[in-house]
């Protein structure tokens, strides 16, 4: 299995994916105040739909005008490029393309989330400021037939907008979640309930979605069925398009401004997130507001966008040119490694009806073979063109560049856009014309480079072309052959998969390093999982130097034996140096694998891979993709890794997901990487798992792998969260509106009703069998690092503190996840927990306010607890919040919590916890100022004298994100 004592070993060199911070195909830039390269992309399960198309260009123009008003006269659309299945017609006006863009697009067009259904959503995976992955948006959403979607969800291209702000600036929505007690619909203040908001004067009315009456829960949380229903016509705010962008009055974002007054006191995840920083603050942050680019438009100016129509071609696999270094540094072991790797992409990976050019380059590029279609009948000579010895020369990667766009032209006038140049290269450049001068012929012709750095010495400037071009980039170490080149394969097979639909790709579950490395070592067995979605094309791969030193056995569900008499089976002991095994139609179930050693006179390494491709496109498998934050860093810093783990659009749950992080010296270094909404996490149960790195020991390259395994606890949940829009609230009926009274902004504690019963939070997640899955994540650079660096990497932001109940006696239940030392790494020194009547002192001075220590505990402890752990703590608040001339019978005290580390480093971060201590709450009558509603005063009088029995509870509540935390209930007395 993955996770056996053999993992230790696994990978000490390593090829791997090195994803840029935008991980889309292509970078959206600014020009003239306008955007251009933003990339629309229609699903290949979308019937064709002429209108489809027209819709979508109508939903831009209308929001570049509604961009351009939001962000003060700045921004809007200019350019966009709408990608179409390569099923549908072929038309004069499309332009054929050579890449399959869905998967790489900044707005995806795809059925509906279950989570949303077509309401707009952002996948949004990274912190306060960091882009977005992807908009998506659903086929009704954009046809809005009949007026259907904006009846629902307001005016679509003020949501696009909405959407657009979370993709491009990183803001966070501002409006409250249904059942959240983080981010909760509704907060107490002062004896009053508001409705959480950017801006705190919006009036309205609220109901329960039924129709009835809304309820507190104990703890002080108002029900997730309770909603607030603005007044959509007769509001006088302006802010924010990040709260309910439908209310018209709403054309841009909170501010500092009067009229648009950012609200601390808000329990909102833009709050929490961005350190209670406006969302203008945010946005006028970004690189696009750097300079003063207010500008006076026309309206017809801001809708006169250029689309382009493109439709990916029919080619089965896509047009490829291997780029080849064969300099004097290439001399030896790295030209042999590279190529015995590119004859396995040629004879083995590539997909028939792919086109293939092959160059090499030193001091000058050449071209081997021309632009050439895939067969079995080419393959051979192909393959026999790969330089297999260096020429001595230096190091013109700009001229080999420029001669692999030439060989994508292939001498004719047509489009090469999306086709890909596979460039492999161990120095950096020393002859002209170098890189920078060949990007601008890149861009105007729009091919990506994916670029594999040999070793530490390839040139740096690798990682900006492939960024730029909407590329990848691999790095490979091993260049003196000790090991199998399984990671230089990867590469390769990246670079023709990813090109494809991403429903069509195949499925890597295991990828993995098998050692006999003691004599009397003869004998080892693997057992792998093959999901019921998957079978098609499955693919052993076992490589090895010594590919006679053992013998190998594969053993289905069934039992049947494939070994290397079976007719699935080729070997090569020479040039390949590989063993595979291709079964077309692989069962589902448990595969056993054996390796008997034949050689004992030396150690023996293999590499055994396993990838296989779904047999139902309609029946997606689970897949995994992981990435990383950044690709360079200077130290001081961190790296955050990203495993996304998902069905389609819905999240694997309570997976066990490790990184392994191999460094420029010495041991590997595993991390946990998890789901819960704190750490380096945004987004709790979302299928997105997340950890930082802060285990630096040198200079160089550090590559990561994540490992996907489901350990008995892993689910399938329903759809998967994200940023996403809300529905218009509405008045459930016309009684219910005559009843409700005047709009206002706060309500009185008398309009809910008070209940003790608890309300079923289960999520709708059902278990699933064995999973195995591994990713190639990435790699990333660190410089400056010093071996008695100082430490700088502060604890990690406790951003998710809650108070969850209080009594009359004055005590409050608050729980938070601790963070680490450095980041999420480490026990902290220490732990402070501050409170105030004023957020504004907490947020401005945290040291000016109230520090509670161990006299104040009643149950628990301040002690710090390991990473990842939930605290949970009773505390007394002081007499002096409570002054004994002071009449008020509902005081609103806010907490927050921050770590410090042993060398005095602080914890930059922390949210706002607010606990309402309301001494009348029991036996408390109706509102008289308020139309009398008979149903909550009846239930609410009910309620009342059962609550007079017994103490008020301090409700623990078991978090969805806490799932393996089992605790007991901690009463407040």
């Amino acid at each position: 299995m993955l996770f056996n004592n053999e993992m230790k070993y696994l990978r000490h060199v390593h090829i791997l994916l090195i994803f840029l911070p935008f991980l889309n195909g292509s970078l959206i830039d600014l020009e003239d105040n306008g955007y251009k390269g933003i990339i629309v992309a229609i699903k290949n399960t979308i019937s064709e739909d002429a209108q489809l198309i027209e819709n979508i260009k109508e939903l831009f123009r209308d929001a570049s005008a509604f961009l351009h008003k939001a962000t003060r006269g700045q921004t809007y659309f200019k350019e966009v490029t709408i990608a179409i299945p390569s099923s549908w017609s072929n038309k004069r006006e499309y332009l054929n393309v050579l890449s399959d863009y869905f998967s790489s697009a900044h707005v995806r067009i795809d059925k509906p989330n279950p989570e949303y259904g077509d309401a707009p959503y952002t996948l949004q995976t990274g912190g306060c400021g960091e882009p977005g992955q992807y908009i998506h948006l659903t086929p009704r959403f954009v046809k809005n037939e009949n007026g259907e979607i904006e009846d629902a969800y307001g005016p679509p291209a003020r949501q696009l907008v909405h959407e657009w702000a979370h993709l491009r600036y990183g803001v966070f929505d501002e409006y409250g979640i249904p059942g959240d007690p983080r981010f909760p619909m509704f907060y107490q203040d002062s004896g009053k309930m508001y409705p959480t908001s950017c801006i705190k004067n919006i009036k309205g009315w609220i109901e329960s979605k039924n129709g009835g009456p809304c309820y507190i829960l104990e703890g002080g949380y108002v029900d997730k069925d309770c909603i607030f229903i603005p007044d959509m016509h007769h509001q006088d705010v302006t802010a924010s398009i990040m709260y309910m962008p439908f209310i018209p009055t709403m054309d841009g974002f909170c501010d500092k401004t009067d009229e648009r007054f950012h609200n601390v006191r808000a329990p909102t995840r833009q709050n929490a997130l961005c350190q209670y920083r406006s969302t203008w603050n945010i946005v006028a942050s970004h690189p696009d507001f750097q300079k003063k680019n207010r500008t006076t438009r026309q309206a017809d100016e801001l809708t006169e966008i250029l689309f382009r129509i493109v439709k990916h071609g029919n080619l089965e696999g896509g047009r490829f040119v291997l780029v080849l270094d064969v300099s004097g540094s290439m001399n030896g072991q790295p030209i042999q490694l590279l190529h015995q790797a590119a004859t396995r992409f040629v004879e083995d990976r590539i997909p028939d009806g792919s086109y293939l050019g092959i160059i090499q380059f030193s001091t000058h590029a050449q071209v081997l073979y021309p632009l050439t279609k895939v067969t079995n009948q080419t393959r051979y000579s192909l393959s026999k063109s790969l330089p297999d010895k260096d020429d001595g020369g230096t190091t013109a990667i700009g001229k080999a560049v420029e001669e692999g766009i030439e060989v994508l032209k292939n001498n004719t006038d047509d489009s090469i856009e999306g086709g890909v140049i596979i460039l492999i290269t161990d120095g950096e450049e020393n002859v002209v014309p170098f890189i920078k001068e060949k990007i601008p012929r890149l861009l105007k012709e729009k091919v990506i480079v994916n670029t594999v750095a040999f070793g530490n010495l390839a040139s740096d400037k690798l990682e900006n072309l492939t960024k730029i071009t909407g590329g990848k980039g691999f790095f490979f170490g091993d260049l003196n052959g000790t090991r199998p080149t399984s990671d230089l394969d990867a590469a390769f097979l990246e670079s023709v998969t990813s090109q494809a639909d991403i429903d069509l790709q195949p499925v890597k579950i295991v990828d993995e390093m098998i050692y006999f490395m003691q004599r009397n070592e003869t004998y080892q067995e693997r057992r792998i999982w093959i999901d019921k979605e998957l079978g098609k094309n499955t693919i052993f791969t076992f490589l090895s130097t010594v590919i006679n030193g053992f013998e190998m056995q594969i053993y289905d569900p069934n039992n049947k034996l494939y070994d290397k008499s079976s007719p699935e089976v080729s070997i090569d002991m020479n040039v390949r140096k590989r063993i595979q095994v291709i079964i077309p139609n692989a069962q589902s179930g448990q595969w056993t694998v054996r390796f008997q050693r034949t050689q004992f006179h030396l150690p023996i390494t293999i590499s055994m891979s396993l990838t296989s491709e779904p047999k139902d496109i309609r029946d997606q498998p689970i897949r995994v993709r992981s990435w990383l934050s950044d690709f360079q860093l200077e130290f001081p810093a961190h790296a955050k890794v990203y495993a996304e783990v998902k069905k389609g659009y819905n999240a694997v749950i309570n997976a066990k997901v490790i990184a392994t992080v191999e460094r420029p010296m010495g041991k590997s270094v595993d991390i946990v990487l998890k789901d819960s909404g704190a750490g380096a996490d945004v987004l709790q149960n979302d299928g997105i798992y997340s950890a930082y790195f802060t285990h630096f020991n040198g200079n160089g390259r550090y590559a990561v792998v994540a490992n996907v395994v489901n350990d008995g606890g892993a689910k399938l949940k329903r759809g998967s969260r994200s940023s996403s829009a809300l529905p218009i609230p509405k008045i459930a009926s016309k009684t219910a509106k005559e009843s409700l009274g005047e709009p206002t902004n706060s309500f009185p504690l008398d309009d809910f009703v008070f209940t003790t019963e608890k309300k079923d939070e289960t999520i709708d997640a059902e278990p699933i069998d064995h999973l195995q899955r591994i990713s190639e994540t990435g790699a990333f650079r660190v410089q400056n690092w010093k071996r008695k660096s100082k430490d700088n990497i502060p604890p990690g932001n406790i951003t998710d503190l809650i108070v969850l109940g209080t009594n009359p006696k004055r005590h409050a239940l608050l729980t938070w996840t601790s963070p680490g030392d450095n980041l999420d790494d480490g026990i902290v020194s220490s732990i402070e927990l501050r409170s105030d009547l004023d957020p504004e002192i907490l947020l401005s001075n945290f040291n000016e306010s109230f520090l509670y220590n161990s006299s104040h505990v009643i149950n628990g402890t301040l002690e710090p607890l390991p990473p990842g752990e939930l605290q949970i703590v009773v505390i007394k608040v002081p007499d002096e919040f409570f002054p004994s001339d002071d009449n008020t019978s509902n005081k609103t005290v806010y907490f927050a919590v921050r770590a410090i580390d042993k060398n005095g480093n602080v914890s930059p971060g922390y949210n706002l916890a607010l606990a309402s201590f309301n001494f009348n709450f029991y036996g408390r009558k109706p509102n008289s100022n308020k139309p009398f509603r008979w149903w909550p005063a009846v239930v609410g009088i009910g309620i009342a004298i059962l609550l007079m029995i017994a103490l008020m509870i301090g409700l623990i509540i078991i978090f969805h994100r806490k799932k393996n935390h089992k605790f007991e209930k901690v009463y407040c007395e």
